[in-house]
């Protein structure tokens, strides 16, 4: 069955939004990365001034990326905190993570988080900054995976797209 022209251009248009898909979940890992670690460090640095209680210290980092989806966990662990007292801090985490799904997380990056937010829940003030540093060095190489994943990855992937959609386009013809 030819489509001719049309079919041609809708297949290269459907390729191409394939691959741009495809780019989106790249970027959208690499600006969860960014928001994580860019909180981490706001995080580490409250930590040691050690002036805010758990809840308000997750709000005001939270409230500090409010368009990232990683500080509406945090918020929502701060609430949950606030209205639960005797609720584990990792109980807390792992409840907003069921409320605020990341697609772009994986695997590993949910086991620094928990394992972070298992440590923070536990000792001084000094041990809770350096369970924050060591969450930041954990994520510090996956990000610059990411970026990296995003730059050649994301190029690839669009490319790869409009050259599929191309190649359909014509064997319609």
């Amino acid at each position: 069955m030819r489509l001719g022209m049309a079919g041609a251009v809708i297949c290269t248009l459907a390729g191409t939004a394939v691959g741009g898909m495809l780019r989106e979940r790249k970027y959208a890992r690499l600006r969860l990365l960014e928001g994580e670690a860019e909180i981490l460090a706001r995080m580490r640095l409250m930590l040691m001034e050690e002036r805010l209680s758990m809840p308000r210290l997750l709000e005001e980092c939270a409230r500090a990326a409010p368009d990232n989806l990683f500080a509406k966990r945090l918020l929502r662990v701060g609430q949950l905190l606030e209205k639960q007292p005797l609720l584990s801090l990792e109980n807390a985490y792992g409840e907003a993570c069921r409320l605020y799904p990341l697609t772009a997380e994986k695997k590993e990056d949910r086991y620094v988080m928990h394992h972070f937010f298992r440590q923070l829940g536990r000792g001084t003030a000094a041990m809770r900054e350096q369970a924050a540093a060591s969450a930041l060095r954990k994520v510090k190489p996956a990000l610059e995976s990411a970026e990296e994943a995003a730059k050649t990855g994301g190029k690839l992937s669009m490319q790869l797209g409009l050259l599929l959609g191309l190649v359909v386009g014509i064997a319609l013809w």
